[in-house]
């Protein structure tokens, strides 16, 4: 088991790049239904404060009918050499709130992952939330990950991985229902948690000849910009260790260190 361990920062901005240092955990729940799994979170919710003094469960009026759907397009070799690390290079879009492309390093030893992201403007950024897998949407991520006058995803990729960016192309599209709610310890912000539900399809198909997987996981994880001092507090790591196994102990389930990616890989029958 992984001994979670708060990062020194967990958000910043580096040379116009943001840099979330994800502390968390990933629960598999794919045989687990939305009715089961919000009836746990109703219990959660009015146990927790009593559990971890000063700790509150929030969700938004909406959340559990209007999730956003965000699509991701994951890029790698043509011989998949980015699959079996656990680090992923994507896009990440909603069609009426953003369009960014991220490079996340693999968990480390304290269940943290590295995550540098580029956030798309103007024209860029809606032709990829309209298309994210057009050859136009496409065209402008790689031109972006190879570029070498401005430090941006592909920066840190080719740093990390000793792989050519100009060796990506589309593999995977995941599209994810994203079902959130929020922990706060005494009414600030401290975790942003998820039901994720997601349909995977492999991209390197012919259109007609692809095939549609369905996937779940709970993301138990900090707010990426929790007050530093609040990320100091103890109660942090309890809250997602307490949460972790409820879950777990409630429908048999397990955490997972696969990343999404991963995942649907394993489903589409992906191999590297």
């Amino acid at each position: 088991m992984t001994e979670l361990e708060m990062p020194d920062q967990v958000y910043a901005n580096v040379d116009g790049i943001v840099v979330f240092k994800q502390l968390g955990v990933k629960i598999c729940m794919d045989t687990v239904g939305k009715e089961d799994y919000y009836e746990w979170l109703d219990r959660a919710s009015s146990t927790i404060g009593r559990r971890i003094t000063g700790a509150t469960v929030v969700e938004k009026p909406d959340a559990r009918v209007l999730p956003p759907l965000n699509t991701a397009i994951y890029y790698d070799t043509l011989d998949y050499r980015v699959l079996p690390t656990g680090s992923l290079i994507r896009t990440s879009c909603n069609r009426i709130t953003h369009a960014f492309c991220a490079f996340k390093n693999a968990r480390d030893e304290h269940g943290i992952r590295e995550d540098y992201r580029y956030v798309f403007q103007g024209d860029e950024k809606r032709l990829i939330q309209l298309a994210p897998n057009s050859d136009e949407a496409v065209a402008i991520v790689l031109r972006l990950l190879c570029r070498k006058d401005i430090v941006q995803p592909g920066t840190y990729f080719e740093r990390s991985m000793a792989i050519q960016c100009e060796d990506l192309s589309p593999t995977v599209c995941l599209e994810d229902l994203r079902y959130t709610f929020f922990v706060w310890l005494d009414g600030q912000d401290t975790l942003r948690c998820s039901l994720d539900q997601f349909d995977v399809s492999n991209l390197r198909l012919p259109e007609g000849e692809r095939t549609t997987r369905h996937l779940a996981e709970v993301e138990l994880s900090i707010y990426p910009r929790i007050d530093p001092k609040v990320a100091r507090d103890p109660r942090v790591v309890e809250l997602i260790t307490v949460l972790e196994k409820d879950l777990c102990s409630e429908f048999r389930v397990s955490v997972t260190k696969d990343i999404k990616y991963q995942r649907a890989a394993r489903a589409l029958m992906l191999t590297p």
